[in-house]
C-alpha cells in the first residue's frame, strides 16, 4: 500500500483532526494522543499493512516497521495542521543558538561513547606511568597489551562515534559503521603515514590519504550528511528496490564526498591554524602561548592539534628546544584542574566518578576523558580549562619557558622543562592551575550552575523540586536489579522499552518525575506518566498483578493530573501481595526509549532510596 493511501487510512479511521491532539513517531510506532481512544477503528487498523496496535502511556500506537518515518510524512504532507503539535520537541519560545545546538549535539554523541573512553584513558595514564618510572618494561609484553587495551578505543574512536552519532541523527547505525569503516581502511592509514599523493577520482576530485583514527568530527560531519542522502533515496526509490539500491547509491555517493570534502575539512583546517601559530610564535610569542593554551581542548576535539606537531619537531631540530610544548602542557594541566574542580561540584554520584577518573587520567596527559566527558558538557570547566591554559601559556612563552625534548604533557614529563627558563613553567603551572581551578568553581556556582542533578540526599529521601530534564529518579525503596533479570520476559526482554526493576522495601509509590498521568489501569498496579518534557514513563507494581484486580492497591492520583516529584501516586500492601503468590518487584520503563540517543542506568545493583537518581535519558 501507498504511504499517502496508508497515512490518509489510519487518519481517518482514528478519528481525524476532530479527535486527535498530537501525533509523532519514534523508529518503529506512529503515536497519537487521541481525545478519545475509542472513537480509533482499532479492528479496521490491524487489516492494513500495519503491524499491529496497542494503546499505552495514554498513546494511541499504531506499529508501522521502519517504514514509519515515510508514513509520517505522507501523513503531515495532507495534514500539515498536525505539524504544530504539541509533541514538538522545541517551541518558539525555547529555541537554542546555532552554538548551543552544535555543542549540545556534539556533547550527547560523546557522551553515549564515553564509558570506553573513560575505562582507556585511565588505563593509558596508569600505563604511562608504569613505564615511565620502570615499574613495568616499556617495551614487555604486558606493556604491549595495556597499551593495546588502553588505546583501542581512541584507535577506533570513529567506530564508536558513528553509532551514537547515528543514533542522535537518526539515520541507520549499519550504514553508518561502513562509513567509519572506509576512514578507517587500512590502505588510507599506511597511505597516510607514507605521504602518498592524494587519489584522483575522474581525474579531478582529490581525495588525501589523512589517518583518521582518533578523529572526532569527520565521522560525525559525515553521518550527519548521510541522514539526508540515505533519507532523500529511500523516500523516493520504490519499495521493492529501496533494500538494495539505497544502501549501493547512498555509499557511491558518501564515500567519494566523505574523502573529498567532509572528512579533510579538520585536516585543513589543522594547517591553516598551524600556518597561523607559526606566524604568531614569530611575531608575537606571548599571544601564541595564550592561543595555543586556550584553544588546544577545541583543537584536540576536532583533531587539528595533530598540525601543529611539526613546527614542535622543527623548533627542536634548529634551536635544540621548542616553546610550543610549554603552552601543551599547561593546557593539559588547566583541563585537568578544571575537571577535578568539576568533580568537587557534582553531587550526582556518576558524574562524579567520571569527573574524578578524568581528572586523574588528564594529570597525567591523556586529556580525552575529560574534553569528551566533562569539558564538552559543562560550559564552566570549558571556560576555566581555556582561560587558565591560556593565561598560563602565555606568561610561560613570554618568560622564555623551553622544552628540550618532545614528550606527553603530562606532569611525569616535567623534567622536560628543567633547563634555561625552568621559572616560567613554575610561574605558569601556578597561574594556571589557581585560574583553572578557581574559575570553574565561580562559574559553575554563578552562570552556568553546573550542579543542576542534584536530587536527593539519598538516605532521608528529601527531594528537590527541580529535576533536570533527561533524569529519572526512583520512585520506590528497595534493591535495585537489572531489567533482563525479573521474570516476566515482556520487561526482561525490553518489548516496553528501556528501564531498571526494584524490589522493593516499602510500599508506596512516589513520583519520578514532573509530569502528567497519562494511564491508571483500573487495577491501580501500572501507572503512565508524560514528563514535562516528553519522556514517556510506566511505573508497573509487581509481576501478573493484574490478576488481583485492584486488591491491596492504593491509588492517589487520577488520569490527567499534573504531578510532580515525590508526589505519592500508589500505595500497596507489599506483604499481602507477596503472601498470595505473587512477585512485588517494580518495574519503571521509559516506553518511548526509541526516541532516545540513550538510557544509561545510573548503577545495576545495590540499595536505592525514594529520589535517588536511577535513569539518565541522553537525546
Amino acid at each position: 500500500m501507498e504511504n499517502n493511501v496508508l497515512a490518509q487510512k489510519i487518519f481517518e479511521l482514528v478519528g481525524g483532526t476532530d479527535n486527535i491532539n498530537s501525533v509523532t513517531h519514534c523508529i518503529t510506532r506512529l503515536r497519537f494522543m487521541l481525545k478519545d481512544d475509542t472513537k480509533a477503528n482499532t479492528e479496521a487498523i490491524e487489516a492494513l499493512d500495519v503491524l499491529g496496535v496497542q494503546v499505552q502511556g495514554g498513546q494511541y500506537q499504531v506499529i508501522i516497521g521502519q517504514n514509519v518515518g515515510k508514513v509520517y510524512r505522507a501523513l503531515l504532507k495532507a495534514h500539515p495542521d498536525l505539524e504544530g503539535s504539541p509533541d514538538s520537541k522545541e517551541s518558539a519560545t525555547t529555541k537554542k543558538s546555532i552554538f548551543a545546538n552544535v555543542t549540545g549535539t556534539l556533547s550527547s554523541i560523546l557522551v553515549a561513547a564515553l564509558p570506553p573512553i573513560v575505562g582507556g584513558g585511565m588505563l593509558k595514564g596508569l600505563t604511562f606511568f608504569f613505564t615511565n618510572y620502570g615499574i613495568i618494561d616499556s617495551e614487555g609484553q604486558l606493556a604491549t597489551i595495556l597499551n593495546i587495551t588502553g588505546d583501542c578505543m581512541f584507535y577506533f574512536f570513529p567506530f564508536l562515534l558513528a553509532v551514537s552519532a547515528a543514533k542522535k541523527f537518526k539515520t541507520n547505525e549499519y550504514m553508518a559503521l561502513a562509513l567509519a569503516g572506509a576512514l578507517m581502511y587500512p590502505s588510507i592509514i599506511s597511505g597516510a603515514q607514507e605521504g602518498l599523493a592524494p587519489l584522483k577520482l575522474f581525474g579531478f576530485l582529490s581525495m588525501p590519504y589523512i589517518d583518521y583514527s582518533s578523529s572526532v568530527i569527520p565521522i560525525i560531519l559525515s553521518v550527519w550528511a548521510l541522514k539526508y542522502v540515505y533519507g532523500f533515496l529511500q523516500e523516493r526509490m520504490p519499495d521493492m528496490l529501496t533494500t538494495i539500491f539505497t544502501p549501493v547509491l547512498t555509499l557511491l555517493i558518501m564515500v567519494p564526498l566523505q574523502f573529498s570534502l567532509i572528512a579533510p575539512l579538520g585536516y585543513y583546517g589543522g594547517n591553516y591554524v598551524a600556518v597561523g601559530i607559526e606566524w604568531l610564535i614569530t611575531t608575537a610569542p606571548w599571544l601564541a602561548g595564550f592561543f595555543i593554551g586556550a584553544t588546544r581542548p577545541l583543537l584536540v576535539i576536532v583533531g587539528m592539534h595533530h598540525a601543529i606537531r611539526p613546527i614542535q619537531y622543527q623548533q627542536i631540530a634548529t634551536f635544540g628546544y621548542t616553546t610550543i610544548t610549554p603552552a601543551n602542557f599547561l593546557s593539559t594541566m588547566a583541563s585537568a584542574m578544571a575537571t577535578l574542580a568539576t568533580w568537587i561540584l557534582l553531587k550526582d554520584k556518576k558524574q562524579k566518578q567520571i569527573a574524578g577518573s578524568s581528572a586523574f587520567s588528564a594529570f597525567l596527559g591523556i586529556t580525552e576523558p575529560a574534553l569528551y566527558g566533562v569539558l564538552t558538557k559543562y560550559k564552566a570547566a570549558m571556560v576555566g580549562a581555556m582561560l587558565g591554559g591560556g593565561l598560563g601559556g602565555m606568561i610561560a612563552t613570554a618568560m622564555g619557558g623551553k622544552a628540550y625534548a618532545s614528550a606527553m604533557p603530562s606532569i611525569l614529563t616535567i623534567p622536560v622543562f628543567m633547563g634555561g627558563g625552568a621559572a616560567s613553567i613554575i610561574i605558569g603551572l601556578v597561574v594556571t592551575l589557581t585560574v583553572s581551578f578557581l574559575l570553574t568553581i565561580v562559574l559553575g556556582k554563578t552562570v552556568f550552575k553546573m550542579d543542576g542533578i542534584t536530587i536527593t540526599d539519598g538516605k532521608n529521601g528529601s527531594l528537590e523540586p527541580n529535576v533536570t530534564a533527561g533524569v529519572v529518579l526512583s520512585p520506590v525503596a528497595g534493591r535495585i536489579t537489572a531489567l533482563a533479570e525479573v521474570s516476566d520476559q515482556t520487561f526482561a526482554k525490553k518489548l516496553l522499552g528501556e528501564g531498571v526493576a526494584i524490589q522493593p522495601s516499602k510500599g508506596e509509590i512516589l513520583s519520578p518525575v514532573n509530569g502528567t498521568i497519562t494511564a491508571l489501569f483500573e487495577t491501580n498496579h501500572a501507572i503512565g506518566i508524560t514528563c514535562e518534557n516528553g519522556l514517556e514513563l510506566l511505573i508497573h507494581v509487581g509481576i501478573d498483578t493484574v490478576k488481583l484486580n485492584g486488591t491491596h492497591f492504593e491509588a492517589f492520583c487520577q488520569v490527567g493530573q499534573k504531578v510532580s516529584v515525590g508526589q505519592m501516586l500508589v500505595r500497596f500492601d507489599q506483604k499481602a501481595i507477596e503472601a498470595a503468590g505473587y512477585d512485588a518487584t517494580v518495574m519503571l520503563v521509559v516506553t518511548n526509549s526509541g526516541d532516545y540517543l540513550s538510557i544509561l542506568p545510573e548503577f545495576e545493583s545495590g540499595n536505592v532510596y525514594p529520589g535517588e537518581k536511577v535513569l539518565t535519558v541522553v537525546d
